[in-house]
């Protein structure tokens, strides 16, 4: 589906002239429905990624090609940050009514997420209103509401108390069980990589290169199962170990 190849990605100091490369050599390629996770240091360039993915930044050296005739202009894609970047003087509903063209000829795909995601009742409240689980949870409603090509999530579950974010993991789960949107995913945590990837790839230190990939060989359904989780971790931590020794 996407073949995306970075030779290098570089930054300019302030009050330095020799630019700073934060990836290179990186060549990944993503299958239509895969979900994927990148797992590497803090400030190795995980989001820089992201953002020359999304087109967000296209000021670096390589290419992303879409498969099927697909172009970056015309992918749908959906982000989700590590900050849920709702309009606080909009309510929940309108927020993520937002990004459509025409929302209401996707009305019952709104009330459908939203029926998912467990926020029917709380359509006309503003975001302050609203706990942070509750608004991560409307981010992802709106991120799914556009039926993206591509769906990027930058360490969506980030900062939340475990059961809010095992719950939001849950529920990523389900709904990609009716929905198989093609995912990359960005985390420090290994387990969250197990439980919701089929293929983990491991970042270097800045400047970022991939130093390992590992498939998990989990089902929909044994990903809902700790101790089939727990089994794979327990392999991925060891490589994992053997890579940032």
């Amino acid at each position: 589906m996407l073949d995306i190849q970075v030779r290098n990605k570089s930054f300019t100091q302030s009050g330095s002239e020799t630019p700073l490369s934060v990836l290179t050599d990186i060549r990944i390629q993503l299958n239509e429905g895969e979900f994927i996770a990148l797992v590497g240091p803090s400030g190795c360039g995980k989001s820089t990624l992201l953002q020359i993915i999304s087109g967000l930044d296209r000021d670096f050296e390589g290419k992303i090609s879409w498969k099927n005739g697909t172009s970056q202009h015309s992918a749908r894609l959906g982000y989700v940050f590590q900050n849920p970047r709702l309009l606080p003087w909009l309510n929940l509903y309108d927020n993520i009514a937002l990004v459509l063209d025409n929302p209401l000829a996707k009305q019952a795909q709104i009330d459908s997420l939203l029926a998912a995601t467990g926020l029917s009742a709380f359509t006309t409240y503003h975001p302050a209103q609203l706990s942070i689980g509750m608004q991560r949870r409307a981010a992802l409603a709106r991120a799914f509401v556009i039926e993206p090509s591509l769906l990027i999530m930058d360490e969506p579950f980030v900062s939340l108390d475990r059961p809010t974010a095992a719950q939001l993991r849950e529920l990523l789960l389900e709904i990609l069980t009716v929905k198989r949107t093609t995912v990359i995913f960005v985390t420090h945590d290994l387990h969250e990589a197990t439980q919701l990837a089929d293929r983990i790839l491991f970042l270097s230190t800045s400047p970022a290169k991939v130093i390992g990939e590992t498939p998990v060989d989990l089902t929909r359904d044994q990903r809902r199962e700790e101790t089939a989780v727990n089994r794979q971790y327990a392999e991925k931590k060891a490589l994992f170990k053997h890579l940032y020794r």
